[in-house]
């Protein structure tokens, strides 16, 4: 839906020129400026074209002379000649091999400059063949590998991230407002429950003049027909499908009700309600219901609201209270913050500026450790660096607190990548496996289990691995490492990066049940992917946890004193 460019179309563009050029340059430097760019771009709360106008494009944060140079021939025409050029540089299905787990860009290159492949399916061919592993660096296993990627890719096709679909929702209310008729319109469906992967975009539209509503959203709709009287499917970017529900204005919270609730949820609040739809129009007792508020259909039937979130199952109708669920404005600070000590895009000044800037009373700075060599992890003389460089930042950004920490590496025994003289001398331990994640089931659980019983360690990070539709997360006993995270009084992340969102919010009731306790944690390696604390709040809204449960909401005195508890107490059970 959009026949011009809004700023989420010339970002995902400018991503494109990033990936091309990743493909392309051997520096990353001018791919990365396009990836800040189009970062800069989706945080602006003005519209491109009036920057442009005003000649304050270049002035934005991450946006250099090139970058705005593509963005305001995007603007202006809706296509870059730069895109273009790149394109015809490769096949037109080159990034669908991104869809293969493991399979990045510098393997696509390889691929393609070798054997020509450009498709899903001539890598199938290729790997079929046998012509994958004579590559450098490949070989027959991960040639394997490779075909079971592919399998499972194409498994997953019509599926995407929840951000893709927010990405979408927005475009599709602001075309919506520019028409006359509509009197309110509100995002349904997974996209409202923030389901982590969606297959489509519901929006519920209120009107009194449905068929010039009609008539107008079948002009800026890709692909619009009509499924009935009151839903019109059509798509966008020419990939998620979207459907447009429209409701009068005394309908329009029953509309809203029943296209955001899954099945289950829904038939649950009929039995319960006694109420029944009839062609989009709920009835009481024979009667039509005029109730335009979801609130006020609950308060009707006699049931708790339930929020969004919460209607994956109808789990909470059966109780007698609103659950109150945690939010982004309850976490008072963060951990799991990365910079350009390790893999980061800012500095360490830049990153603690912006948690200030965002009104964070602490924030943890925790880079990589050294088996993270992939990610400059930090070796003793670099982390006593990183310190010396926080303690001169320190009185910069006061009132606010900062924590030294590591994101250390789980080594494939279940040690620690840091001895624990290094460890004793950090305010934080975020224990993570980055590396051989095709470990049998035991072993990895075992691995597991003796992390968690170093008493430096402090939360475990990203739990399973996992980057959704690209990677499955590895094989583990989730309730036994629950109950040893339990007894050790290690958290658990809640890792709010979009393609992460891991702890899955569907383990999180056991793990609560085995006495964990929880951080959201945004994994930032940027000062924009501090916004991944809000995404890592819908995880935790989706699992019905409170504020109680969740250790960033503590005030930072008691967040400091339990932090320096733990490290006492691991410093007098080692020795050190």
């Amino acid at each position: 839906m959009n026949k011009g460019m809004d700023k989420w179309d010339i970002a995902r563009a400018l991503d494109e020129i990033s990936r091309y050029l990743e493909l392309s340059e051997p520096n990353r430097f001018k791919a990365l400026a396009f990836e800040r760019a189009a970062t800069s771009l989706r945080g602006l709360e003005r519209p491109v074209s009036e920057l442009i106008g005003e000649g304050e494009l270049t002035a934005t944060p991450g946006i250099g002379k090139a970058t705005a140079a593509v963005i305001e021939e995007l603007d202006r025409t809706g296509q870059s000649s730069y895109l273009q050029e790149l394109r015809g540089r490769y096949p037109s299905g080159i990034f669908d091999l991104l869809r293969v787990s493991g399979f990045g860009l510098k393997k696509i290159a390889v691929v393609h400059e070798k054997l020509g492949v450009g498709n899903l399916d001539e890598l199938e061919q290729a790997a079929r063949e046998g012509r994958l592993a004579k590559l450098p660096g490949f070989g027959a296993r991960t040639q394997q590998k490779i075909l079971e990627g592919i399998e499972k890719a194409r498994r997953r096709e019509s599926q995407f991230l929840l951000t893709d679909g927010l990405e979408v929702a927005a475009t599709v209310l602001q075309q919506l407002a520019s028409i006359a008729e509509v009197e309110d319109a509100e995002v349904s469906g997974s996209v409202r429950r923030r389901l982590e992967v969606i297959r489509n975009v519901n929006v519920v539209v209120s009107t009194r003049g449905r068929e010039r509503v009609r008539a107008a959203i079948h002009k800026l709709i890709e692909n619009p027909s009509d499924l009935d009287d009151a839903t019109i499917k059509g798509m966008a970017r020419g990939e998620i499908d979207v459907y447009v529900h429209l409701a009068s204005p005394e309908s329009f919270g029953a509309t809203l009700l029943r296209t955001t609730g899954t099945e289950e949820f829904v038939d649950e609040f009929r039995r319960r309600s006694g109420f029944e739809w009839r062609e989009g129009v709920l009835f009481a007792r024979g009667k039509p219901l005029h109730e335009t508020t979801e609130a006020a259909l609950f308060e009707k039937a006699g049931l708790p609201f339930v929020e969004p979130e919460r209607r994956e199952t109808a789990e909470d109708l059966q109780h007698k209270r609103r659950r109150s669920l945690v939010s982004r404005e309850d976490l008072r600070g963060t951990f799991h913050v990365h910079t350009t000590f390790s893999d980061g895009r800012n500095t360490v000044a830049e990153m603690l500026g912006a948690a200030r800037d965002g009104g964070l009373d602490y924030v943890g700075i925790s880079d990589h450790s050294p088996a993270a060599h992939y990610a400059g992890g930090l070796t003793i003389d670099r982390l006593r660096e990183q310190h010396r460089e926080i303690e001169s930042e320190r009185g910069g950004v006061s009132p606010m607190k900062v924590f030294r920490g590591t994101e250390a590496d789980i080594l494939p025994d279940g040690t620690i990548d840091y001895d624990a003289k290094t460890l004793a001398t950090l305010d934080f331990v975020i224990a993570s496996i980055h590396s051989r994640f095709g470990m049998p089931r035991d072993e990895m659980t075992e691995r597991l289990l003796t992390a968690l019983d170093n008493p430096f360690v402090t939360f475990l990070g990203h739990l399973t691995g996992r980057l959704l539709l690209s990677r499955d997360g590895y094989t583990l006993d989730f309730d036994r490492v629950f109950e040893r995270a339990g007894e050790r009084g290690v958290m658990i992340e809640i890792n709010g990066n979009p393609h992460r969102l891991d702890l899955d919010w569907r383990h999180i009731q056991r793990a609560l049940d085995r006495g964990v306790r929880f951080s959201i944690n945004p994994d930032a390696h940027s000062i924009r992917e501090y916004g991944a604390l809000l995404t890592g709040s819908w995880v935790a809204r989706k699992a019905g946890l409170s504020s109680k449960e969740i250790f960033n909401t503590l005030p930072f005195e008691d967040v400091a004193a339990a932090l320096a508890a733990r490290r006492k107490a691991a410093r007098k059970a080692l020795g050190v």
